[in-house]
């Protein structure tokens, strides 16, 4: 499946199921290999991407730009710069009237050129999306939470149309806040404050009779541990 992706151009997808397998053998050499060398391929296409993008923003081609700016971040997800951007393309278009005239007698052939280019926009926000659901997944597999929990809530910014990767988000966040309930459960004896965490992370995603009953029980329970020690 890595391969194949690779071979179709999905370096992503590629990077996110070798990063899998690492998951499950963390010292196998082709694994190790094929994430550095995409790492590095990934790195190349999101600056090249980026600077393509500044240029037309530059020029004023703002949907050029955010479609460039979504492919770096399709490329690397937490490029904070390309976020920075998409930011500023959005105020400025809120900004801009609502009736601006758009021209009627567009040629054929460029009104056709943009719905290329913006039907590959979307695939790549697509793609964006999925790499961040299969990361999520990934992450959960090794109890690795706090990952988890960052890759999830990129997650949430991705204006995607693929309502099956949506649908597993959903799911996914479903997920999380069981897996932080039943870490705050094995936390309550060892470390009190890391478990009132994780159940407010837990609530977070998902309100919980349960969870918001052992956040009160843990509150008093340090309330009073505090008192004590003061007490002292």
């Amino acid at each position: 499946m890595a391969l194949a992706d690779h071979s179709n151009g999905e370096l992503a997808s590629a990077l996110d199921h070798w990063r899998v397998l690492l998951l499950a053998a963390p010292a196998d050499p082709q694994a190790l290999q094929q994430v550095a060398a995409l790492q590095v391929e990934l790195e190349k296409k999101a600056q090249v991407a980026y600077s393509k993008g500044l240029a037309a923003l530059r020029a004023g081609r703002q949907k050029r730009a955010r479609q460039l700016f979504e492919t770096t971040l399709a490329a690397r997800p937490l490029h904070s710069e390309a976020l920075v951007q998409l930011k500023k393309i959005k105020s400025l278009q809120m900004n801009k009237s609502q009736h601006d005239n758009v021209s009627k007698t567009k040629r054929p052939a460029a009104a056709s050129k943009e719905v290329v280019a913006n039907d590959r926009a979307y695939r790549d926000v697509d793609q964006r999306l999925r790499s961040h659901v299969r990361r999520i997944q990934a992450y959960l597999v090794a109890s690795q939470l706090s990952q988890a929990d960052a890759q999830y809530q990129h997650a949430l910014n991705i204006r995607s149309k693929d309502l099956v990767a949506k649908e597993q988000l959903a799911s996914l966040g479903k997920k999380l806040a069981g897996s932080y309930y039943q870490h705050a459960r094995r936390l309550m004896r060892s470390d009190l404050n890391k478990a009132i965490e994780y159940l407010q992370i837990s609530l977070r995603y998902e309100p919980d009779d349960a969870a918001q009953s052992l956040l009160q029980r843990s509150r008093l329970i340090r309330d009073n541990l505090t008192k004590i020690q003061g007490g002292r």
